[in-house]
């Protein structure tokens, strides 16, 4: 069949020119990758038709006008490429393989193209390409302008959300943002949040309570398939453009649940994690209900920008409110620790000031006997208060590190609370206080370290003393409850306020804490107690009624198992008689001391107490007088302190255990130090002393323990 000219050519095979279209921009790999042939071919038919159209019309081609017939075909297929991803370059070059495709099949079917012909094809071709390039240029400027209005926009949130760092504030500018603009409601689900407190924004106001009560009534399974619990978990998005919503009707628990997701009404929903690095703390969840907006992935990936800018923003605001808290404990503590040094330091100074003052008074020579010897009382008992308060620190110390030591064994606790309790009674009978005790008939036999529960009930009475006024009257009471010993006391006192009784067992902590408050003390004796009462395995309470009311301590014990009642219990008569003279064994006039002490006041002292029990005792003022006194002298006992400056007593022992004389690198040790924690006394031992004494010691402890040492040479393991 004779083709006679280039309209029949193109009409007749029209699928063959296309199909080597395809074929030739696939081949040139002109456009991207993955493209189906019906994306390929679009509009190439409807072109080529057209095409054929102005052909056929030869005699009013001369008219500029007359290929404008295909403009409106070209301008759709340069927007369906654009769409695809096609660039300037790729289009015009795929209008190229259509000429040549065109040229190629009227060569092969020989038929002869007039010059008109040419003009013709070279006008419709022209025509699409400038009207695609129209088209890409539009299309160009519309996304610009959208990526430049996203851009604004990001700049605008990021200027909004940057403005303040109060936390609940960034998250309110946050939802603010996003309505109306983004969404017809929105939530910000953080970590750590309750429901109760997710911000939540509406268009219409009263719908924002209906998302509230939403999420409060019916709160999201930390493992569901879907949503913000999905979301934070996985830290991926989820764009949902059209909800169903039967589907998610179905998924109601009850009714009410049914209308409030009714009302709610959500038709399309975009929810995208917040994160900052590679954490993922919380999700923004966007919808439209109202509006009839839908999202699509170029809001996805303007939310995911956004999601990360308020990430950082709400981190920045939580972290500046955590910095604020830290501050204002750190500026509390200082506080506190100001308050504790000057709370030490008084109670401290007010025994120091009875003690100076009345030594003053009697080195002037001007006291009767019977005022000497009163002085001498005061200066013991405050002496002793001093120490106590000492003995507080260090335990209190203990306490906070966890270090506090109990020695079981096996006691009578009713024992222990008679002696307390003659302990506290001159104090009680100054004050004129009826101490009423109900501890007959008991068995009080448990395991327990007897010291320290001593130091329990002490600290218990003497709050008792000193917080009852005079003629009260203080009830100490002891019962057998099951495999329980309760321990309690009742006092008629100035009682405790309700907003303070939970921090009544915390350290340092008093209903007065103010300067002029009428009751002394450091506030830890009670913590102390709590802790010791634990360590034992039971527990201790509290009760008042209220201010003036009295209060009433409680503690429980448990009686361990291990008990035995072939045991002896050791008993002490709880009134003391007065202080006798120690009885000492004989031949200690020959028993050779060495003190080593820095201070000349501590060493006298000591020498005092063993030189008048006949002992013989040479001083040194440091570690080097000591190893040069060693060098020609055996004594028969080392006492020796544990801080001095230069070498301390450490350095002392270890150099006196490596001597290469036996009997000298033998020679019995006491450490007599104001280092009294635990690991101190363990140091010591191991350091090579057979026994760790703490400053100030009892006279007749020091000279009975050196009277020990220098008999049996032994070591014994510590020393109370």
């Amino acid at each position: 069949m004779t083709i006679s000219s280039l309209a029949a050519l193109i009409g007749l095979q029209r699928d063959t020119i296309v199909a080597s279209f395809v074929a030739g921009i696939q081949r040139a790999d002109l456009s991207p990758r993955g493209l189906s042939r019906a994306l390929l071919t679009d509009h190439i038919p409807s072109f080529l038709d057209e095409i054929v159209g102005e052909l056929e019309r030869l005699s009013r081609v001369a008219r500029s006008q007359d290929a404008d017939d295909t403009s409106d075909m070209a301008r759709q297929h340069g927007e369906q490429r654009w769409a695809l991803g096609y660039d300037v370059q790729g289009l015009i070059r795929e209008y190229g393989v259509l000429r040549h495709v065109i040229l190629a099949a009227a060569k092969e079917a020989n038929v002869p193209l007039s010059i008109d012909e040419f003009d013709i094809l070279a006008k419709c071709l022209s025509v699409g390409v400038a009207e695609a390039a129209t088209e890409y240029t539009r299309y160009r400027d519309k996304e610009l302008n959208a990526q430049k209005a996203q851009l604004e926009f990001l700049v605008e949130a990021g200027q909004l959300l940057s403005s303040s760092l109060d936390y609940r504030s960034t998250l309110s500018r946050l939802t603010g943002l996003l309505i109306p603009r983004l969404a017809d409601w929105c939530a910000v689900h953080l970590e750590g949040d309750s429901t109760h407190a997710t911000p939540v924004a509406h268009v219409d106001p009263t719908h924002a309570e209906l998302i509230r009560d939403l999420y409060r009534r019916y709160p999201m399974s930390p493992d569901a398939e879907a949503g913000f619990r999905h979301v934070i978990r996985t830290g991926e998005p989820q764009l949902i453009v059209d909800v169903d919503t039967a589907t998610t009707l179905a998924s109601a628990q009850n009714e009410d649940h049914r209308a409030l997701l009714s009302q709610i009404g959500s038709s399309s929903k975009l929810i995208v994690p917040m994160r900052v690095q590679e954490h993922v703390f919380g999700a923004l969840t966007l919808a439209y209900s109202t509006s009839g907006r839908r999202y699509g992935p170029a809001d996805l990936s303007l939310l995911l920008e956004l999601a990360g800018r308020a990430a950082v923003s709400i981190d920045n605001a939580r972290l500046y409110e955590l910095s604020q808290q830290e501050r204002s404990n750190a500026e509390a503590a200082t506080r506190a620790k100001d308050q504790l040094v000057a709370m030490v330091s008084h109670e401290l100074r007010t025994p120091l000031n009875a003690i100076l003052g009345w030594t003053r008074l009697l080195r002037g020579g001007s006291l009767s006997p019977a005022k000497g010897e009163h002085a001498l009382e005061v200066i013991e008992r405050n002496a002793t208060a001093q120490n106590q308060l000492v003995d507080d620190l260090l335990d209190i110390s203990r306490v906070i590190t966890g270090k506090i030591r109990i020695n079981p064994s096996q006691i009578d606790f009713a024992n222990i609370v008679e002696v307390a309790v003659e302990g506290v009674r001159p104090a009680a009978e100054a004050k004129r206080l009826v101490i009423e005790t109900h501890l007959a008939d008991v068995d009080a036999v448990m395991r327990g370290d007897g010291d320290r529960l001593q130091q329990v009930v002490w600290n218990l009475l003497s709050n008792a003393v000193k917080f009852t006024p005079k003629g009260g009257k203080i009830k100490v009471s002891l019962r057998r409850v099951q495999s329980e010993l309760e321990f309690e006391i009742e006092d008629t006192g100035e009682g405790i306020q309700p907003s303070f009784l939970p921090h009544v067992f915390e350290s340092f902590r008093q209903v007065d804490g103010s300067e002029s408050r009428r009751h002394g003390g450091l506030g830890v004796g009670l913590s102390i107690a709590k802790h010791i009462v634990e360590l034992h395995g039971g527990v201790i309470a509290v009760h008042s009624a209220g201010k003036g009311l009295g209060t009433t301590f409680r503690a429980r014990l448990p009686i361990s198992p291990l008990v035995s009642p072939t045991l002896g219990v050791s008993r002490v008569p709880a009134t003391a008689e007065p202080t006798a003279r120690v009885s000492l064994p004989p031949g200690l006039d020959r028993v050779r001391v060495l003190v080593v002490d820095d201070e000349p006041d501590a060493r006298e002292l000591v020498a005092h107490f063993l030189e008048g029990c006949g002992m013989q005792v040479d001083l040194a003022g440091s570690a080097a007088e000591a190893l040069a006194h060693l060098t020609s002298n055996t004594p028969d006992v080392i006492i020796s302190d544990i801080g001095m400056p230069d070498q301390d007593g450490y350095f002392l022992i270890r150099s006196i255990r490596t001597l290469q004389n036996v009997e000298k690198s033998s020679i019995p040790a006491i450490a007599l130090t104001a280092f009294t924690r635990n690991e101190d006394r363990t140091r010591a031992l191991v350091e090579g002393f057979n026994l760790h004494m703490a400053k100030p010691v009892e006279p007749s402890v020091l000279v009975r323990a050196v009277a020990d040492l220098a008999t049996h040479g032994r070591r014994p393991s510590d020393a109370p």
